[in-house]
C-alpha cells in the first residue's frame, strides 16, 4: 500500500509539477496527498458506518445503493476534503476552499464505483477487494489535493 501510495503522489506531483502555473513542490503535494488521505481514511469509516446503520433498514434495493454510494461519496470526500485543507494551512498554503471540495466529492464518488468497475473488467475478487478498500480514501485524496492547487496564491 506504501509503494501505491508512493506511486500515485509521484504522477500527481510530477502532473502538478509540469504545469508553470501551479510549480508546486513535490513535497507540499505528498504533504497535501497524506493529510487527504488521513482525512479520507477517518471520513470513509464514518460513511461506513453510516451505511452499516442506515442501509439494512431500507427494502429497495436502489435505495440501498443509493445509501452505499451517498455515504462514500460524502464521507471520503468531505474528509478528505478536512484533510488537505488542514494539510495546507500547517505547511503555510493557500489553496482553493471551492475546488478543494468539488475535487474530493468527485473522488469519492469515483471510489465508490472502483470495485464494480474491477470486476466488470473481470478482476479477481481479491485484487477487485483490495483496490477497493485502497481507493476508497485515496482517490477522494487525489481529487481534493488537485481541487485545492487548481487556483493558488502565493504563501
Amino acid at each position: 500500500m506504501r509503494r501505491a501510495f508512493g506511486v500515485v503522489a509521484l504522477g500527481l506531483a510530477l502532473w502538478m509539477a509540469a504545469l508553470p502555473a501551479w510549480a508546486v513542490p513535490p513535497g507540499i503535494i505528498a504533504g497535501e496527498l497524506l493529510g487527504g488521505t488521513l482525512g479520507g481514511v477517518i471520513g470513509a469509516g464514518i460513511g461506513v458506518v453510516a451505511i452499516a446503520e442506515i442501509a439494512p433498514t431500507l427494502e429497495s434495493r436502489a435505495a440501498r445503493v443509493g445509501t452505499v454510494i451517498t455515504g462514500v461519496t460524502l464521507g471520503g470526500g468531505l474528509g478528505a476534503m478536512a484533510g488537505v485543507l488542514a494539510s495546507g494551512r500547517l505547511l503555510g498554503i493557500e489553496g482553493n476552499t471551492a475546488g478543494c471540495l468539488l475535487g474530493g466529492l468527485a473522488g469519492g464518488l469515483a471510489s465508490a464505483f472502483v470495485e464494480p468497475f474491477f470486476y466488470l473488467l473481470g478482476v479477481p475478487e481479491n485484487i477487485t477487494e483490495f483496490l477497493g478498500m485502497l481507493f476508497l480514501p485515496i482517490a477522494p485524496a487525489i481529487g481534493a489535493t488537485i481541487g485545492f492547487n487548481l487556483v493558488r496564491r502565493a504563501p
